[in-house]
C-alpha cells in the first residue's frame, strides 16, 4: 500500500491514561494505559495518527521500548518501505505508522480508513460488546446490569484469575441478573487443557457464546482438541499474533474464530490480511482493542467495519479510561458503535486532552 504524496515529518508524544478501576486479567493487572500518539504529516500539512501502546504484560514491549526506536530511527520511518525492526515494542510501532499512514491516505482521498481496508462498502455501525470489570459476584452482577442498561447485549468477562468456583459464581451472577444476555468469556490463556475442560464443563449451562483463549498461545494443538470436545465456540487470541502459532491455528482448524487486536498484530493492513487468511479456511473474525485511546479504538472499528463478519466486536474498552487524548472518549452508544463521517479515522487529537496526560514534549524529524 503506498503513500502518495510523500510524508515529510513525523512527530511523536508519550502519554499515560489512567483506568477508572483497577482492571483485573489473567496476563495482568491494568492501572492505567500508556502509550505513544505518532503522526505523519504530507508537504501539504495533512496529517494522519497512530498510536502505539503495547502490553507489557504479555511480552511486547514497554513505551520506552517504543520512544527508543523512534529516537534511533527517526527520520527513516518518514519512507513507507522502511521497516520497523524487530524487537519489544516494534509491533505496536508498526500499528502505529500503519495506521497514521492509513489515515493521511484516507484523508487526502476524502474516505474512510475503512474504505481502503476492505473490498465493499464498509458498515456504517458495529456492534459492540461490553467488556466487565472485576470483583465479586455482586459487582459482576452490578456492572452488568449497568451494561445491559446502556444498550449492550453481549457481555464479556474475563475469567481463569481466580479459582473455578470463583469464575463460576461470577457468570452465574451474571446470567441471573441479564438472561437474555449473550455472555462470553476469555481466559487469556490462563488454564491447562484439562482444567479448561473442566471450566467448560463448569460454565457452559450458563449458555456461552464462546470463550476465547482457553489454553496458552503456544498450546495450538490442545486448543484444537478443546475445540473438538465442545459445543462451546473456541477463539484463539494470543494465539494469533506470532505467525507460526497462527499458520497452525489456520492449518489445524484449531479455533471457531480468531480475534484481531491490530496493536499487537502490527496494525490494520497485518490484521486484515489476518482476517482474509482466517475467512478462507472457514474461520470467522471479530476485533477488540487493547484497552487503547479513542485513536486505537478508532482504528479497531474501522478494521471491524470493514470485514464480511456479523459479530459483536470489543469496542466498548473507552468505557474503562478515566481520561483520553481525544475532546470524548469514543464509546458504543446503545451497544454499538457508528463509523465517524469525517474522512480518515474521523477523530481528531485534542491539544487540551493530551496535555492533561502527557508523559513528554512532542518530538518531531522531517527530512
Amino acid at each position: 500500500m503506498t503513500l502518495t504524496p510523500p510524508t515529510v515529518r513525523l512527530r511523536w508524544r508519550p502519554f499515560r491514561l489512567p483506568m477508572r478501576h483497577r482492571f483485573e486479567a489473567a496476563h495482568g493487572v491494568l492501572d492505567d494505559r500508556e502509550g505513544v500518539l505518532v503522526q505523519v504529516v504530507d508537504a501539504d500539512g495533512v496529517t494522519g495518527t497512530g498510536e502505539a501502546s503495547p502490553m507489557p504484560s504479555l511480552g511486547h514491549g514497554t513505551v520506552a521500548d517504543v520512544l527508543a526506536l523512534l529516537e534511533a530511527h527517526g527520520a527513516a520511518f518518514l519512507d513507507p518501505a522502511f521497516e520497523v525492526p524487530d524487537g519489544p515494542g516494534a509491533l505496536a510501532l508498526r500499528c502505529a505508522l500503519d495506521v497514521a499512514r492509513l489515515d493521511l491516505r484516507a484523508r487526502r482521498e476524502g474516505c474512510s480508513v475503512a474504505a481502503l481496508l476492505g473490498e465493499g462498502a464498509p458498515a456504517g455501525w458495529v456492534q459492540a460488546n461490553a467488556v466487565l470489570g472485576s470483583g465479586e459476584p455482586r459487582d459482576i452482577a452490578e456492572y452488568a446490569l449497568e451494561a445491559w442498561g446502556a444498550g449492550y447485549r453481549v457481555l464479556k468477562l474475563k475469567v481463569g484469575t481466580r479459582d473455578l468456583d470463583a469464575d463460576v459464581a461470577r457468570v452465574g451472577a451474571v446470567r441471573e441478573v441479564c438472561p437474555n444476555a449473550v455472555i462470553r468469556l476469555d481466559a487469556n490463556g490462563a488454564w491447562s487443557e484439562a482444567q479448561a475442560i473442566e471450566a467448560i464443563e463448569a460454565l457452559s449451562h450458563h449458555r456461552i457464546e464462546l470463550l476465547e483463549q482457553p489454553v496458552p498461545a503456544a498450546e495450538v494443538e490442545a486448543l484444537a482438541r478443546i475445540r473438538e470436545r465442545t459445543p462451546m465456540r473456541i477463539a484463539a487470541d494470543e494465539a494469533v499474533v506470532d505467525p507460526s502459532t497462527l499458520a497452525q491455528v489456520l492449518e489445524l482448524r484449531a479455533a471457531d474464530l480468531v480475534v484481531l487486536k491490530p496493536m499487537m498484530l502490527g496494525g490494520l493492513t497485518a490484521a486484515a490480511e489476518v482476517a482474509r487468511r482466517s475467512f478462507e479456511r472457514g474461520i470467522g473474525a471479530f476485533v477488540t482493542t487493547t484497552f487503547d485511546s479513542s485513536i486505537g479504538t478508532a482504528a479497531a472499528l474501522h478494521l471491524a467495519a470493514s470485514l464480511p463478519w456479523d459479530a459483536a466486536h470489543g469496542l466498548g474498552t473507552g468505557e474503562h479510561l478515566a481520561a483520553d487524548v481525544t475532546a470524548a472518549t469514543m464509546r458504543p452508544t446503545g451497544g454499538r458503535i457508528a463509523l465517524p463521517a469525517a474522512p480518515g479515522l474521523g477523530v481528531e487529537v485534542s491539544e487540551a486532552s493530551l496535555d492533561a496526560v502527557a508523559t513528554g514534549p512532542w518530538v518531531e524529524v522531517a527530512r
